[in-house]
């Protein structure tokens, strides 16, 4: 064999091995570069994923404050409607009476605040944020976001609309009436509540605060009405044809208020403990 064709294949053979060498060499590389980047990606992802998991339990505790003031908010909301239909109950047994001799004040309170109703407040700070962020696909169990769908529904339903809208009617109409049965004077001392001792009756957050109309209205000044005022008063209630009607409309509208808040009080409860259920979930 010539000196050329060895060298020729010696340099084929270098060639050849070089070049091999160099592909397992590349190839070792793109692969542990390509395994570098999926274990940066997978590492996002669970990062990602833990901090979706955080907000999700954030947004259920945020959740279970909301359901639990609105449990507080809907028990008082209850509360006052069976108050309100015992004063009406009480306003008409002094109207069919001929002989009924209330006493002044009291007489002049109960006649006002048959009339008034205490609407409960809904929290929806936390429904609306994970509505208005897009974040309530963080909330992984579907029969919880139903359940959160079906429970604000009643909310609008039950309160926003019969109640509110309905009562409210009622109440514009009353509220008319009894401008031509008691003395303005007297209405604007009737109403008249000093503003801590409100609060605390509408939060019904203070321990030491007044838990009913009744305690609420004993700490208000005297509205220093007379024995006149009294028979005035009833007369003038017995001498306006409808004003019996529109007390015991306020009577049925205080009933159905009582049964409907109560009712929500029920979802509310049940949607609470669902909350606790998911937040107690071993996942988490």
């Amino acid at each position: 064999m010539s000196n050329e064709n060895v060298q020729a294949r010696q340099f084929e053979g270098g060639f050849v091995g070089r070049f091999f060498g160099s592909w397992r060499l590349a190839l070792g590389e793109l692969l542990i570069v390509a395994l570098g980047v999926l274990i940066a990606l997978w590492a996002d992802q669970a990062i990602e994923a833990r901090r979706e998991a955080d907000r999700a339990v954030s947004y259920l505790e945020g959740l279970q404050t909301d359901i639990r003031a609105d449990i507080k908010a809907l028990k008082f909301s209850a509360d006052q409607a069976r108050n309100r239909l015992a004063i009406i109950r009480q306003v008409e047994a002094w109207l069919a009476n001929p002989e009924a001799a209330p006493d002044p004040d009291a007489l002049v309170m109960k006649v006002h605040y048959a009339g008034v109703t205490f609407f409960p407040t809904i929290s929806r700070f936390t429904i609306e944020e994970l509505q208005s962020t897009g974040d309530l696909r963080l909330l992984k169990n579907q029969a919880l976001k139903r359940q959160l769908a079906d429970y604000y529904n009643q909310v609008d339903l039950q309160i926003g609309q019969w109640i509110a809208q309905a009562d409210a009617g009622s109440i514009e109409t009353y509220f008319r009436e009894l401008a031509f049965v008691i003395p303005p004077e007297l209405r604007i001392r009737a109403g008249t509540i000093e503003p801590e001792v409100l609060q605390a009756f509408l939060t019904s957050a203070d321990e030491g605060g007044p838990a009913s109309l009744q305690e609420m209205l004993a700490t208000t000044p005297e509205i220093g009405a007379t024995r006149e005022d009294v028979e005035n008063i009833l007369l003038n209630m017995r001498a306006r044809p409808n004003f019996r009607g529109y007390l015991r409309d306020g009577m049925y509208w205080a009933h159905l208020s009582a049964q409907l808040l109560e009712g929500v009080v029920v979802a509310a409860q049940e949607l609470d403990g669902a909350i606790v259920q998911e937040l107690d979930r071993p996942t988490r």
